[in-house]
């Protein structure tokens, strides 16, 4: 009868000391769980605060001209969005007249030296170009629905290139064109991309190029991510 309690005792024991186990690793893992949660949150919050204070700056710089380039910064995006391809490049071209330019001239500077200011914080300033709605080929049945999208994305790419071209001219830029290379980049996206206004598509505005700022706040998340999921099989 003693040996059996004696038995008992020790199974009881056993239990418990797994019940124990068991509840200490529950609680590091929820405490691992709330300082991942914490520091994603803190990343998240330092990338609002980034992008309110450079959507400022830019608009700062550049408000007195967005008129007269018929432009506008879009605080969602992060870009600035010229509106006006005709005025920009010869028309159906990729030839950037004379009046862009002078725009250009003027306003890529003064755009290094706002982002310059978070150059750590930037993954890419991308020249986005944007084409618009079918043309009056393919509405008379002359091309393809594809064709002209892939008319529109030549062109789009042709024009990027060429912003991109001239924005890196190095005798403007000798000093931050080591710098603008690894950050610029020229996208064409044909009219995949369509500008909608109170819900709708609006094609006029559609055709445009833009210079698009992305910060590095996925990349941050993700190195996180990366450097938690290491750390937990070390541990393991």
């Amino acid at each position: 009868m003693t040996q059996e309690l004696e038995d008992s005792g020790s199974a009881g024991d056993f239990n418990l000391s797994i019940s124990d186990m068991m509840s200490a690793l529950c609680a590091i893992f929820v405490l691992l769980c709330i300082g991942i949660i914490l520091q994603l949150k803190q990343i998240s919050e330092h990338y609002v605060t980034t992008k309110y204070t450079l959507y400022e700056d830019l608009s700062r710089e550049f408000s007195a001209d967005l008129e007269s380039w018929n432009a506008e910064i879009d605080r969602e995006n992060l870009s600035i969005r010229f509106k006006d391809p005709d005025v920009l490049f010869v028309m159906n071209k990729a030839d950037l007249r004379s009046s862009y330019k002078r725009i250009l001239d003027d306003f890529f500077p003064r755009l290094l030296k706002v982002v310059g200011q978070y150059e750590s914080l930037i993954e890419e300033i991308r020249i986005e170009g944007h084409s618009s709605e079918a043309t009056h080929s393919i509405k008379t049945g002359k091309i393809t629905e594809r064709e002209d999208y892939e008319q529109g994305m030549e062109l789009s790419q042709s024009r990027t290139r060429s912003v991109l071209s001239y924005c890196l001219n190095d005798t403007k830029y000798p000093k931050e064109s080591g710098w603008i290379r690894s950050k610029i980049i020229a996208i064409g996206y044909s009219k995949s991309r369509p500008v909608k206004i109170n819900g709708k598509i609006d094609w006029a505005a559609s055709r445009r190029v833009e210079f698009r700022i992305k910060l590095n706040s996925d990349s941050e998340i993700q190195k996180y991510l990366s450097k938690t999921e290491s750390e937990s099989g070390t541990l393991k």
